[in-house]
């Protein structure tokens, strides 16, 4: 099976390709007899070589010949470096910033919803209060004079309004012209909420 120059682990490798540089031209062949006194180191070498040739991890370890890079030099290398660690950027953005963003809004509007609801609560208990107030004949009287203004027989009922404020006339001077600013400023402090 071959997948884009690079072959998987189920297929053995020609021992010219394991030899071949990354870059620049494929290394010297040793000479294929060996003295006898080298004999069982080579035969050592040669297992250690095989054996790391059948593992698993093989074709991701072993360095890939120049002719079949898919990417070269280095101007190029850097460019795809780059465009990765933007992408994984982004993707820890994705998965840790925005959520913990979203987190924190969550809890303010949880916050400002928990203070609504205790207001609601507190408006609630007071309806309820004044409903079981409206249930008694003297919360019931007590509502009708202050709506309809119900009066029992012999009494006598009194309207007050509120006299309006008089108006302010100073002579016009030294002291009362300065009386009559304080007085304009106080006023219009008061009025508004």
């Amino acid at each position: 099976m071959s997948s884009g120059g690079h072959k998987t682990s189920s297929i053995a490798r020609p021992k010219a390709a394991a030899r071949t540089r990354t870059h620049g031209s494929p290394k010297k062949r040793r000479p294929a007899s060996k003295p006898a006194a080298k004999a069982g180191k080579a035969t050592s070498t040669k297992k250690s070589v095989d054996k790391r040739d059948d593992s698993r991890f093989a074709d991701f370890t072993r360095p890939i010949p120049v002719e079949k890079q898919l990417v070269r030099g280095w101007g190029k290398r850097r460019v795809i470096g780059i465009g990765a660690v933007v992408i994984s950027a982004a993707f820890i953005a994705a998965l840790f910033v925005l959520p913990l963003q979203a987190w924190l809004r969550q809890r303010d509007d949880l916050a400002s919803k928990r203070e609504q609801l205790a207001a609601l609560q507190t408006a609630n208990a007071e309806l309820a209060h004044e409903v079981q107030q409206l249930q008694t004949p003297e919360g019931i009287e007590q509502a009708a004079r202050e709506e309809i203004g119900y009066v029992q027989r012999g009494e006598i009922r009194f309207t007050v309004l509120d006299a309006p404020d008089a108006p302010i006339t100073m002579p016009g001077g030294w002291p009362y012209d300065t009386i009559a600013q304080i007085i304009t400023i106080r006023t219009a402090s008061s009025s508004t909420p």
